[in-house]
């Protein structure tokens, strides 16, 4: 009964996940880390992984999600293992992010399809993940919104350091 305990409330961290970000819900995506997290998406941008603060890239994400119009996570047939503290959660995804007049001819819309393979540790505080790896496997759309949107939010910041 412990692991089936264990594996619906990894599922509700992996649903947390999700919704915080399209939900531009910070606090409850903040939630899923623990406070140095790996994140690799080497198999979409080609950037080595390695541990970062959980706090640094929601900041981050906050920013650039804030550009989308709107985006939707899908994750199904999850393959969750527990092996004591530890745990894996295999899933399949899809990822849809919008970006409203891309002032260029096609689509303004940008779709991602893989797999998340992800590592979750027990905290005091529930399970959370240590190490998010996506793979992609196949991209649908313009990936030009994926770089307006870093565009758009790296111009903001440095406009609001810039003294008027």
């Amino acid at each position: 009964m412990d692991d089936l305990t264990d594996i619906h409330q990894i599922a509700a961290v992996l649903g947390n996940y999700a919704t915080g970000l399209d939900a531009r819900d910070w606090q409850l995506w903040r939630s899923v880390f623990v406070d140095q997290v790996t994140f690799d998406l080497s198999t979409w941008n080609g950037v080595t992984p390695r541990p970062l603060d959980a706090d640094r890239v929601v900041a981050s994400q906050a920013r650039i999600f804030a550009e989308f119009t709107a985006t939707q996570h899908f994750f199904t047939n999850h393959r969750i293992t527990v092996e004591g503290d530890r745990a894996r959660a295999l899933m399949h995804m899809r990822a849809e992010h919008w970006l409203a007049d891309p002032g260029i001819e096609g689509t303004n819309r940008y779709t991602m399809f893989g797999y998340y393979d992800d590592r979750l540790v027990r905290t005091d505080a529930g399970w959370k993940i240590e190490e998010m790896q996506l793979n992609v496997t196949r991209t649908e759309g313009n990936r030009w919104v994926m770089e307006e949107a870093q565009r758009r939010a790296k111009a903001k910041r440095v406009q609001q350091r810039t003294p008027s």
